[in-house]
């Protein structure tokens, strides 16, 4: 993954711009090539700026762009991502397929076909789900173009007059807010991106967390309850000397694709029992994959266990946290923005937030960690004061 400058510094007086306040003439500097205008023709005196900076070595260039389709869905055109989905399904259909004909059909025992094959397509079902919601969900795009001119002046300079610093991404050219990275894949950037998992063909951010992990756990917990029913399927045709399972296939055709049934019900079943927990102790901890990597940490001091997961799975606690077939709902809080003291999660209004919305309606939604990190150099630097020569310019 790709992973630029993020941050974005706004500030709660962004709201006083929507309201028709004027603001001075300021100048817009882009560091990464030298290049000014101003809000106004005439000749201003060096005043505030909003300082653009687009990451040293990062051009713009033509790639692949997700976008969501007429019918709403999120596709990611990656032929990886696409020969794993394939891959995921087969197992998934093997799976069903021995599960029926090999161990359900031929047991002796009616509870045993009952219960088994309800609790079998309970989990089943719901883990088709929620990968079906995680693969087509639009993971928390910035939406594209979103740093042009008359946007990037319509966020004015700080009330105390200080440069506004702004992080553009020039592949999108968009505004980068905080914890927001660029996925080369997806060629998006991407809200609080946990990482690009070619097992969905989508990354994991802001909108599709939940559904992430939702299949990750359901996934773990069929994989376990399908090695359960190969083993007492086993354990019946050992000890009736196969008489009790004459139903089914010969004995040496189903102890082959039961091993291999049991196989990959393991391996699948410990790998996504690991991605959930680092999923959901990245959730309780406040930090994505992509942070962890890099060494950031923050915090998220004064919030329950519970409210840290509501964040995710939507408010208040309820049984649709473990649906798929339900979006998170968090609660709405459009005009006020995290403080210092807070958890530095994002804004629960953001979730509903269309990432098709104007930059100018998206500053009066946000609301980002305001909160540096733990690392000392974390924030970005002021920019230099002018010179007679104009702004200085960064390369």
């Amino acid at each position: 993954m790709e992973d630029k400058s993020t941050l974005l510094d706004l500030d709660p007086d962004a709201s006083a711009i929507q309201q028709g306040q004027q603001s001075p003439a300021v100048q817009l500097v882009h560091e990464n090539d030298c290049s000014t205008t101003t809000s106004s023709d005439l000749q201003q005196p060096v005043g505030p700026r909003i300082v653009v900076r687009t990451a040293a070595g990062w051009t713009a260039r033509p790639g692949r762009q997700t976008r969501v389709d007429a019918a709403g869905r999120w596709i990611v055109r990656d032929g990886l991502g696409l020969v794993c989905l394939c891959l995921a399904w087969l197992v998934m259909l093997y799976a069903e397929l021995i599960t029926l004909c090999v161990i359900l059909a031929p047991a002796p025992s009616a509870t045993f076909r009952l219960l088994g094959g309800i609790c079998f397509h309970i989990l089943m079902g719901l883990a088709l789900t929620a990968h079906l919601r995680a693969v087509f969900s639009d993971p928390g795009a910035v939406p594209l173009g979103s740093a042009n001119h008359e946007n990037l002046l319509r966020l004015g300079p700080l009330p105390d007059g200080r440069d506004r610093v702004v992080y553009r991404c020039a592949r999108c050219d968009c505004v980068k807010p905080d914890r927001t990275h660029h996925c080369s894949v997806c060629g998006r950037c991407i809200r609080r991106m946990d990482h690009h998992c070619p097992w969905i063909n989508n990354c994991v951010g802001l909108r599709n967390q939940k559904f992430f992990v939702l299949f990750t756990a359901y996934i773990s917990l069929v994989s376990w309850f399908t090695v359960y029913l190969c083993l007492h399927y086993f354990a019946i045709c050992l000890r009736s000397e196969w008489d009790a399972c004459s139903g089914g296939p010969s004995p040496a055709m189903s102890t082959m694709l039961l091993l291999i049934l049991i196989v990959l019900s393991l391996l699948f079943g410990i790998f996504t029992a690991v991605m959930a927990g680092s999923q959901i102790s990245a959730i309780l901890t406040n930090t994505t994959g992509i942070e962890r990597i890099k060494g950031e940490q923050r915090t998220a001091q004064g919030l329950s266990c519970s409210d840290r997961l509501a964040r995710v799975f939507g408010q208040p606690a309820s049984w649709r946290w473990l649906s798929p077939l339900h979006r998170p709902h968090l609660r709405a809080e459009d005009d006020e923005l995290l403080s210092p003291a807070n958890d530095g999660f994002e804004k629960p209004s953001l979730d509903s937030v269309s990432p098709d919305l104007p930059v100018s309606r998206l500053t009066s939604l946000v609301a980002l960690d305001q909160f540096a990190l733990a690392k000392p150099d974390s924030s970005p630097p002021p920019p230099p004061p002018p010179t007679d020569f104009g702004p200085t310019c960064r390369r």
